[in-house]
C-alpha cells in the first residue's frame, strides 16, 4: 500500500502512463521503495481500455483514467487536482527514484520557508550522472526564461502543493511540457536542490529532449511568453532562441550527417546568441563540412554536446 495517513506530511506522487505497464512497475517499485513517509501514488491512465488498471492495484495506487489524445500533461494536471498530500512529485513512468529522494527534499523545503520546489540530479540510462548547476537555486525565472535549468525536469522535481495549486491546469506544450511548467514555478517560488543523483532517468527510444515534438514545444514557448521576455533583457530571449535553434542544428546532423538546413540551424543560432558569439559562428562554418566539420569546432572550443 502506498498510501498514508498523516496528511501534513504527506507526498503525493503522480505518475502518467500510456502502455508502458513494464516501465510503470518499476515507477511504482521505486515510490514503494522510499524511505519517506507518508505518501501517495496516483496513476493517470491515457489508455482507453484500462491498460495500467492492474498494476496500479497491485501498488495499492489511486487509479484515474483520462481521454486518450489529451497527452501527459493533462494527465499531469488531473493526478495532481486529485493530489491530498503537502508535497507533489511528478514522475514520469520511464523514470524511478533512489530511495532517500523524497525524504532529502522534504528536508530541503522544510528548511527554508523560501523554496516551494526542490529538485536534484539524475543517473541518466545512457548519459551518466548529471548533477544540478550551483547557480540555479533561488530565484530562476531568468534561467527558466533562457531554458538552462537542467536537469531540473518533472521527475527530478519535489513542489509543495499549495504552488501546484496556483498554476492549475499545467498548459500544454506539445513537447516541451516542463519547459512551461518551470516557468510557471518560478514565478510562484524559489527552487533549491539536493546536489545528487536522486532520480534513475529511463529511455525508451529517443529522449523526448531530442525529438522533434521538443524543439517546437520550445518555440511554443517562447511564443507563449513573450509578454514575459519583454520584461526582460533581450539576452534571456536570445538565450532561449539561440539554444533552440543549436539543438535543431544538433539534430539534423544526428538524423543526415550533412545538411543545408542544420547549417541554417547552427546560422540562427550564431546570430541570435548574445554572447559565446565565436563557438558558435565556428560551428555554423564547421557544419558545411557536416558533423566532421563541427566535431572538429567542438574539439577546437574544448566542447562537447549539453542537454
Amino acid at each position: 500500500m502506498l498510501s498514508g495517513s498523516d496528511s501534513d506530511g504527506l507526498v503525493s506522487v503522480v505518475v502518467p502512463t500510456h502502455y508502458r505497464n513494464d516501465r510503470l512497475r518499476r515507477a511504482l517499485e521505486s515510490v514503494r521503495d522510499q524511505e519517506y513517509r507518508p505518501r501517495e501514488a496516483i496513476v493517470v491512465d491515457g489508455s482507453d481500455d484500462g491498460h495500467a488498471r492492474p498494476v496500479a492495484e497491485d501498488f495499492g495506487a489511486t487509479y484515474v483514467r483520462q481521454k486518450r489524445d489529451e497527452g501527459p500533461q493533462a494527465g499531469r494536471s488531473i493526478g495532481a487536482k486529485r493530489a491530498e498530500g503537502r508535497y507533489v512529485q511528478l514522475l514520469d513512468d520511464d523514470d524511478r527514484l533512489r530511495p532517500s529522494k523524497i525524504r532529502k527534499q522534504v528536508e530541503l523545503l522544510e528548511s527554508d520557508p523560501e523554496v516551494g520546489v526542490a529538485y536534484c540530479g539524475m543517473d541518466d540510462e545512457e548519459r551518466g550522472e548529471l548533477l544540478p548547476s550551483p547557480v540555479v537555486r533561488g530565484n530562476v525565472i531568468e534561467r527558466a526564461l533562457e531554458m538552462r535549468t537542467f536537469p531540473c525536469v518533472n521527475s527530478t522535481m519535489l513542489v509543495e502543493a499549495d504552488i501546484v495549486e496556483r498554476v492549475l491546469p499545467f498548459r500544454h506544450r506539445h513537447g516541451a511540457d516542463d519547459t512551461g511548467l518551470k516557468i510557471d514555478l518560478a514565478l510562484q517560488t524559489q527552487f533549491d536542490f539536493v546536489a545528487e543523483p536522486l532520480v534513475v532517468r529511463g529511455r525508451t527510444g529517443e529522449s523526448l529532449s531530442e525529438s522533434w515534438g521538443y524543439l517546437d514545444g520550445r518555440m511554443d514557448v517562447i511564443a507563449t511568453y513573450e509578454q514575459l521576455y519583454r520584461r526582460f533583457p533581450d539576452r534571456i530571449r536570445q538565450r532561449a532562441l539561440r539554444e533552440t535553434h543549436y539543438q535543431a542544428g544538433r539534430k539534423r546532423l544526428g538524423e543526415r550527417g550533412w545538411s543545408p538546413r542544420a547549417t541554417a540551424s547552427f546560422a540562427r543560432s550564431a546570430w541570435e546568441t548574445p554572447d559565446d558569439h565565436a563557438y558558435h559562428l565556428g560551428l555554423c562554418l564547421g557544419s558545411v563540412l557536416g558533423r566532421p566539420g563541427v566535431d572538429a569546432v567542438d574539439r577546437l572550443f574544448g566542447r562537447g554536446r549539453t542537454q
